[in-house]
Order: C-alpha cells, then structure tokens, then sequence
C-alpha cells in the first residue's frame, strides 16, 4: 500500500496535541542520543541502521549503545522524518539494557509546522522526555546568535510568537544548531541540555556518538561482516 502523507499529517496534527512541554521532573542521570543511516540512502526501499548510544550525565560517559537494523520503504520527505525513521528507532530503544532519562534527537521537535518533529513523535510514543537537535531550520523565525559559544537566539513560531526553541551557538564561530523540546521538557532546559552535552565539538556528545557509532556500523555491515543487531564497537 502506498504511503499516504496526507493521512499522516492529519495524525501529526493528533499526536501534537499530546506533546506536553512541562520542565523535567528530575534531573536526568542516563541520556541517549540517537541516529540513522542507510546502506543505500538513494535506493528505496533500503536497509536503515539505527543507534542508539546512552551515556552518564553530566559525566558524557558512555555505559551502552547498540543498533538494529530494518527495511525501510516510506521515502524521505521533509516534515516526515518520523514516519520514515521511527519503527527503526523503536526497534533499537527496545533492545537497550539501560533506560535513559532523556533522550537527544538528530532533528526537531516542535520546531515543525504541525508542532510535530521527529523528537517530538518519539517523546509521545515512548513517553520519555526528549530533545531535538537538528542542525538546519524547519520551521520558525530567529535571528543569528552571536559568534561565542552559549549564544542564543529564540526561534518563535510566526503565526503566535510562542517561544518554540533556540538557535544556539555550541561552538566559538560555527554555525548553530537548532534546539528545541521534543516531549516532557521545556525549551530553555533543552538549550541548557544540548550546551552542557557539548564538549570540543558542534554537535552534543549523545547524537554525534551516534553518528560516529553508525558510521562504524555501516562499514562493518557492508563488508558482510555483521547481519544483525548487537552493540559491536562497544
């Protein structure tokens, strides 16, 4: 059966009215990010690979990662991430032997025209208090931050002038990134998460151990090494 967007942006529209942004009733001590690749991202359908790395917090030290691999069929189209990507995410979420407390994203939550992003999507299903950090605009209007790390510039939605999220520069003169809360977290702590997870580097600790764990992953996949899920590079 053909995908259909125009049914699942009418779902989004249901989903989003449970996204609750409401500060975080604890202070997390497990936080994971998460990512995805494919073996081939130009071919469709494709294997998608998922990861997910947790980590301590504040410490930044990894305690388990582990991905999972799945056919994946609904293309990309922007706005739709979620659709595309989340059976994956799931999947590998539900092999994890630690529970994080939060969980950061490679991509927005209510930054979204239907106030609906990726991390947002999976902040309801699971239930779990989420984060996305994507690293171009979706939606919203800001204005640049200044060039020190720290900066921060409100994006706000055009149509009420909510606050949604925050350009945030994580790095002295390197481009932002785009901050916002998925589920269970308010949009100042997400900006104050994201900054305190990043070290030396843009992206923060959980997401960019992801990526770089994927990258791994992928090659080993590739070589007919490995055929299904497990936490090799561990």
């Amino acid at each position: 059966m053909k995908f259909s967007f125009k049914k699942a942006a009418k779902a989004q529209k249901v989903l989003a009215e449970k996204v609750k942004i409401t500060p975080l009733t604890r202070e997390p001590k497990l936080i994971a990010g998460c990512d995805l690749t494919f073996l081939d991202p130009f071919k469709n359908p494709t294997t998608g690979i998922g990861a997910f790395v947790v980590l301590t917090y504040p410490e930044l030290e990894v305690v388990e990662k582990h991905y999972e691999t799945l056919k994946v069929e609904i293309p990309y189209v922007a706005g739709f991430l979620a659709f595309r990507e989340l059976p994956l995410l799931l999947k590998t979420l539900k092999r994890l032997k630690h529970t994080p407390d939060l969980i950061v994203v490679d991509g927005h939550g209510i930054t979204h025209p239907r106030k609906l992003g990726i991390a947002s999507h999976l902040g309801v299903v699971t239930g779990i208090p989420t984060v996305g950090c994507a690293k171009k605009p979706l939606y919203g209007e800001f204005q640049e931050p200044c060039g020190e790390r720290g900066c921060r510039s409100p994006i706000t939605d055009p149509r009420t002038g909510t606050v949604l999220g925050y350009a945030l520069r994580t790095k002295r003169n390197v481009k932002p990134v785009y901050v916002s809360p998925g589920h269970l977290v308010t949009p100042e702590e997400a900006a104050e998460l994201v900054l305190s997870s990043c070290t030396k580097y843009r992206l923060p600790e959980p997401t960019r151990l992801a990526h770089n764990y994927l990258q791994s992953v992928r090659k080993v996949i590739i070589q007919g090494k490995s055929q299904g899920g497990g936490e090799y590079g561990s």
